[in-house]
């Protein structure tokens, strides 16, 4: 059985065609494109909104994904301090430090109806760093069997 994994990618790129840093508010990427794939097709099946319906309804699971986002933003500005401190006059290092920005570039991730985006990211997260393991993740490895 292929173990697939998420890539941590830089929390700020710099763009030569456009010559400007830009900001990257999702840590984690999913680059295998066989895992991508297989995570598309559970998205066209319009298991995005189920989620999204599933957590809102959920007042234990809708506080345990803004707990996630919540975690993000501190681990964010910590990487932010440590890796990235000479960028601190960019615009996309400003944007980063945005404590309303959760994972994957979500705004009001504390309201209802909760929005997953993609269950890509979930998935990227779940597999990328353990204290992002979550439901979505670990329901998109068990549908791919995995």
């Amino acid at each position: 059985m292929k173990r697939y994994k998420a890539e941590e990618v830089n929390l700020i790129q710099f763009d030569k065609k456009k010559n400007l840093w830009i900001p990257q508010p999702t840590r984690f990427w999913i680059l295998n494109k066989d895992l991508h794939k297989k995570i598309s097709r559970l998205e066209e099946k319009g298991l995005i909104k189920k989620w999204e319906n599933k957590i809102s309804k959920d007042n234990e699971l809708f506080k345990f994904f803004i707990n996630l986002h919540k975690l993000e933003v501190k681990k964010r500005k910590r990487l932010l301090e440590e890796k990235y401190r000479n960028l601190k006059e960019e615009k996309a290092f400003k944007i980063l430090l945005d404590d309303n920005l959760g994972i994957g570039s979500i705004r009001d991730f504390d309201k209802k109806p909760f929005k997953v985006k993609c269950l890509h990211l979930w998935t990227a997260y779940h597999l990328g760093d353990k204290d992002f393991e979550n439901p979505i993740g670990e329901f998109v490895m068990k549908e791919i069997g995995q």
